[in-house]
Formats: C-alpha cells, structure tokens, sequence
C-alpha cells in the first residue's frame, strides 16, 4: 500500500483513483476542499477532522461489493476500540448518538475506492445531528496511525472475504428502530447476508432495502 499525506486536498476519492496502479493507494487529509457525502451532500470540514480514501483494484476484492460500506464502518469501530462507537446502517458512525463519521464507496471503471470521513474534534458543528470524537484536538500522527490501521485492516478482510455480519449487528443502532423509505415506513428487522436492511412494514409485508452502496464515478 502507498500512503499520501495532505494538511488538505481537494478530494481525496478523486486523488487516489488517480494514483492506483499496481499496488493499492491511502490518501489522508485533515481537509478538503471539495470532499462529497453520500448521496452527493456536501461535506463540511469539522475543527479537526480525518479525510481518507482508500482505492483498490476490484480484481483484488474477494467480498461482495455491497457489504463493503458495512465493513469499513465496522472496522473503524475496531481501530478506535475504547470508544463506545456505534453504527448506523449502511454508512454512518456514531457516538452518543450524533454522527460523527461516515462511509462512502465508489466505483470507477475496476477500480474501487472507499472514502471515509470521521470529525476528530467540532467545536461547534454546522450540521444538525453532527458530532465528533473528542472533546479537544489530537495530535495529527494519532489520527494517521488510526487511518493507517483501519487501511491495512480493511485491505486484509477484503482479499480474504472477512466480514462478521454478527459483529456488524451487536454495533449497529438501526435494528428495532422505525425507519423510513421511499415507499413508506416500516421495522428494521434484520440485515441479510448481502448488507441489505429486511424491514417490516407498517402493512405488515418484509422488504430488503437496498442502498446506493457504490455509485459511477465519471
């Protein structure tokens, strides 16, 4: 893996595509210019914040690509394992019950990219439902180490097929809960062994909710 350190960057997702060739590429920045959410939102800069991406070929991917927003979430969880970090499905981090991470995958001709976005300190976030980490800034190689880990975790679950769906559910926050779709609202049962959400509906019907998991890039 090769790993490229910016104070800030444009975009990080767009960078490391750029840069794959033989070997897989980790771009971490503490900002960025234009960085992109799901569901092309905007991303906004937190005080001090973790901005990386991480761009593999997909030959080198033996799990399914739907699953992968699932396993980068819970790998995080992992890396930073004394905090109390919880997951909402498919793509967010949480703490105390406010955001402070997301997940973003994204696919370019063979290649894959998973940018993830975590606020390591906001004093005062701009984003409803917006928190962060700590309550004070961290040293930046802390943050570093963090990314570096979860990228070789990641790079390591992904050519070995290791995802354990049962983990992912004891962190996640969704099940249980009401949730809305575009169709309607319903129960979140369940996760089903390919990421998707089984809910119940308010007509008492099972549906598998399905989520822009991995989106083209031009």
């Amino acid at each position: 893996m090769k790993t490229f350190f910016f104070e800030s960057i444009f975009n990080t997702q767009e960078y490391a595509l750029s840069e794959l060739s033989n070997e897989p590429i980790l771009v971490i920045s503490y900002s960025q210019k234009k960085g992109k959410g799901t569901s092309n939102r905007t991303w906004l800069n937190a005080d001090q914040a973790l901005a990386c991406s991480l761009a593999v070929k997909q030959e080198d991917i033996r799990l399914k690509h739907t699953l992968i927003p699932l396993l980068s979430g819970l790998v995080f969880t992992e890396v930073l394992k004394d905090i109390n970090l919880s997951l909402k499905w498919p793509n967010d981090i949480v703490l105390n019950n406010l955001k402070v991470g997301g997940i973003l995958v994204e696919k370019s001709e063979n290649n894959i990219c998973i940018g993830m976005g975590v606020n390591y300190f906001w004093e005062k976030p701009e984003t409803p439902g917006a928190g962060s980490l700590f309550t004070k800034k961290q040293e930046d190689s802390l943050i570093n180490v963090h990314a570096e880990k979860w990228a070789d975790i990641m790079l390591a679950s992904l050519a070995k097929n290791n995802f354990d769906l049962g983990k992912y559910k004891q962190k996640l926050q969704t099940l249980g809960k009401i949730v809305e779709y575009p169709e309607g609202r319903g129960w979140a049962e369940d996760i089903n062994e390919d990421g998707s959400l089984k809910i119940k509906s308010t007509d008492g019907d099972f549906i598998n909710l399905t989520s822009p998991l991995i989106s083209e890039v031009n």
